[in-house]
């Protein structure tokens, strides 16, 4: 049964005409979350150089993140296939998206629309899931148990080495390495393996990084998909218990106290679609 389906908006990008960048789309068996790569601001390339409020302002609208992650759910929700498959169709329509909007590529400014995603099909008491990078799914037990979880593949595999570069994100030579060299790059091999991270961009590249598979669940399991705002509230046993004694009014003022109270932990815009078997 689908309980409950929401985004949360970022908590310091609230009241500004912001662009909702997280985009869902779900159904009693079925459900898509597209969390879209963030923009640079236009004019902007050392962000230390203005304020927070100054780079908000110059923001993107529409936001090429916004209109690729509307065209991964709107795409999905027409498709058929395995859930791999309709996200390769996914990226097909992004990169039509990316033809039309973006003439050459340069890391910065004209990066390519682009956005992370997980998805699920429930079936005859089997879950499929697919998802690329940092969105996710989790299964609890009707005692709040972990029973799966997706990994975090950029947290993983791809930041450890991306500390490594040595270069502070606000300038632009930071942004152009992570975006060139570990974005949809299977060949970007440290160590022995591959350390670059996917996202649905129109390249054929990343759907190398697309992962699925299946798990069996049974009656009480809740099954959660989110975009990564929800991560650092996934083991937390006030949140499982939100989760397990599910309120609707309880999870939402829990949900905005946290992200109020400790903006970079919590308050980052963040979705989440609810099943209860």
């Amino acid at each position: 049964m689908l309980l409950y389906k929401n985004t949360f908006e970022n908590i310091k990008k609230m009241n500004c005409n912001f662009p909702i960048e997280d985009q869902f789309y779900a159904t009693e068996t079925e459900a898509i979350i597209a969390d879209g790569i963030s923009r640079d601001p236009i004019g902007v390339f050392d962000f230390a150089t203005c304020s927070f409020e100054q780079r908000l302002e110059k923001y993107p609208r529409p936001s090429g993140a916004e209109m690729a992650a509307k065209e991964i759910c709107n795409t999905f929700c027409k498709s058929t296939g395995t859930l791999k498959e309709r996200l390769k169709i996914c990226n097909i329509n992004v990169k039509k998206l990316n033809e039309k909007n973006i003439k050459i590529c340069d890391y910065l400014q004209n990066d390519l629309y682009g956005a992370v995603a997980s998805c699920i099909k429930i079936e005859n008491n089997i879950l499929y899931y697919a998802y690329i990078c940092d969105c996710g799914i989790i299964i609890y037990d009707s005692q709040g148990n972990i029973k799966f979880q997706t990994e975090d593949d950029k947290l993983v595999y791809s930041n450890p080495y991306i500390y490594k570069i040595g270069i502070p994100w606000n300038l632009p030579e930071a942004r152009v390495i992570v975006r060139r060299d570990f974005r949809n790059k299977p060949n970007n091999i440290k160590d022995g393996k591959c350390v670059s991270y996917g996202a649905i961009t129109g390249e054929d590249e990343a759907l190398n990084f697309i992962k699925s598979g299946k798990k069996n669940i049974e009656k009480g399991d809740s099954v959660l998909v989110y975009s990564d705002g929800f991560y650092n509230f996934l083991h937390e046993k006030e949140f499982i218990n939100e989760i397990i004694n599910f309120n609707k009014v309880s999870f939402e003022k829990y949900v905005n106290n946290k992200s109020t109270v400790d903006y970079h932990l919590y308050g980052k815009e963040k979705t989440i679609v609810l099943y209860r078997i």
